[in-house]
């Protein structure tokens, strides 16, 4: 395991030294999702924590459960929000959510899926980073048939896909009662079509999409100034 910094010193992230790691789509989701002033919010995949433990060190929410099932992970999760002292917030769950079936509702969700079908392509060794990477244990499906039963009306859901795959969160975001209200495209460069879309998906919402500027994480090789001023911390 290692212990990296992200964004403020005292945001750490336990994450396995091998297998799977967070990558720069898990921030720029978080820095995404509009949460502040949210009573309960569920990280719906968790995985280490990152997405949580950057909604409560940077933004102003109540309560954050952090929901991962596989246990290796889950112990990172644990660790990153034992060693950031973000327990009074986030509240780590070893639940699948497939199964999971809260009391309440929740007033916003945010997910960083897996986006490919196993049988795309080469499929990782590793029993863990094939889940994060691949819907063999989650898929679109899963992810919003949860959403519609446990979170309130009008709540939004924040993610970020694969930009190939998106035909597949409009699909089923309509068969389960949510539409799609943002939509931001993440390019590596000028000139470079995006890899990653961020999303906000309403329950219970009007059919209106706002196409938000482009998120260009670098531009000429240069790192852009919006990327900069997220990894700054500077989400106001």
């Amino acid at each position: 395991m290692t212990n990296d910094s992200i964004i403020k010193p005292e945001i750490l992230i336990c994450q396995p030294a091998d297998g799977f790691r967070f990558g720069v789509d898990s921030v720029y989701l978080a820095w995404f999702a509009q949460v502040s002033g949210k009573k309960r919010i569920i990280d719906i995949g968790s995985g280490s924590g990152v997405i949580s433990a950057l909604l409560a060190g940077l933004k102003r929410v109540g309560q954050i459960d952090a929901a991962e099932m596989q246990a290796p992970m889950f112990s990172c999760l644990e660790r990153t929000v034992e060693q950031c002292g973000l327990g009074h917030i986030i509240k780590p769950l070893n639940v699948d959510i497939r199964n999971y079936r809260p009391d309440f509702q929740y007033d916003a969700a945010v997910c960083n899926p897996p986006y490919r079908d196993p049988s795309s392509g080469k499929v990782p060794q590793d029993e863990t980073e094939l889940n994060a990477r691949f819907t063999t244990t989650m898929n679109a499906d899963h992810l919003f048939s949860f959403c519609r039963s446990f979170l309130k009306f009008g709540a939004s859901l924040f993610l970020s896909y694969d930009a190939d795959m998106m035909p597949a969160l409009f699909d089923a975001g309509f068969r389960y009662g949510f539409e799609a209200k943002r939509l931001m495209a993440v390019c590596p460069d000028i000139n470079i079509k995006p890899k990653v879309v961020l999303m906000e998906f309403r329950k219970g919402g009007k059919r209106e999409l706002s196409f938000e500027p482009p998120l260009f994480q670098k531009i000429n090789g240069e790192p852009s100034p919006l990327h900069t001023k997220i990894f700054k911390g500077e989400w106001e």
